[in-house]
């Protein structure tokens, strides 16, 4: 029997781009379609294109989203989740979630909206 975490990643909504580079842009909306919107889960296919490790600032707002992209250092901790370079993967996060991306240099993050894994 499936379950939503173990079916193939079916797209529910459009695929948002995060411009990361060293001052981390204001965050984007990662939206269900309305067809699909009484099965949002929260989960998302995060693509990073680039060749740069990009950390992913998540929030309620745009703004959220924005200040939580912050690397991590040594003794010091940071809501930023790194994303490696050249990577997908596929996390969850509240539905509805803005994305905002910190990196070395500009890279490119692609962010679609769906289920399954």
């Amino acid at each position: 029997m499936s379950t939503n975490s173990q079916i193939a990643f079916a797209p529910q909504g459009n695929t948002i781009v995060v411009a990361a580079t060293t001052s981390a842009p204001t965050g984007v909306q990662a939206l269900v379609n309305t067809r699909f919107s009484g099965q949002e889960t929260g989960q998302v296919r995060i693509v990073n294109s680039g060749t740069v490790i990009v950390h992913l600032g998540v929030g309620s707002t745009a703004a959220e989203a924005a200040t939580n992209a912050v690397a991590a250092t040594a003794g010091s901790p940071a809501a930023g989740i790194p994303i490696l370079n050249g990577t997908t993967q596929i996390l969850r996060f509240p539905a509805g979630a803005f994305f905002s991306g910190l990196s070395a240099s500009a890279a490119t993050v692609y962010i679609t909206p769906g289920q399954g894994i």
